[in-house]
């Protein structure tokens, strides 16, 4: 399994979401959660590139901390940034909140199919 998985995991389980939350609280709330889920996916995606570029220099022994560290505030500066926007806008605090776990819960499912697949495979 690729990491190109789980990123489809996200987006299944943040539409999933969203679509539970229109039809069983409101609208607002379904769009909260696709709000969430979408800022959590990109959150993401730039911490999980930030990874392989620091991984990949520490190899090369090109590791400066001051980058990665700019980088880490730039990232958590730009997702408090959203969200107060997001807040700002009207979009309900719970559905964010919602959609913001939609990453978490996706690496979970993720890495326990991972381990679940191996150790399948090593007691066959």
């Amino acid at each position: 399994m690729h990491q190109d998985f789980a990123i489809k995991l996200m987006i299944g389980i943040g539409l999933l979401a969203a679509l539970l939350f229109c039809v069983l609280s409101s609208v607002e709330e379904g769009v909260a959660v696709l709000a969430g889920a979408s800022l959590g996916l990109l959150n993401y995606r730039w911490l999980y590139q930030g990874a392989v570029y620091f991984f990949e220099a520490a190899e090369s022994g090109g590791v400066r901390g001051g980058a990665w560290v700019f980088s880490g505030f730039l990232r958590l500066g730009f997702l408090g940034g959203v969200l107060a926007l997001f807040t700002k806008l009207g979009l309900a605090p719970i559905g964010l909140v919602v959609g913001l776990s939609v990453p978490m819960v996706s690496q979970l499912i993720w890495t326990s199919r991972r381990a679940f697949g191996r150790s399948a495979q090593m007691q066959s």
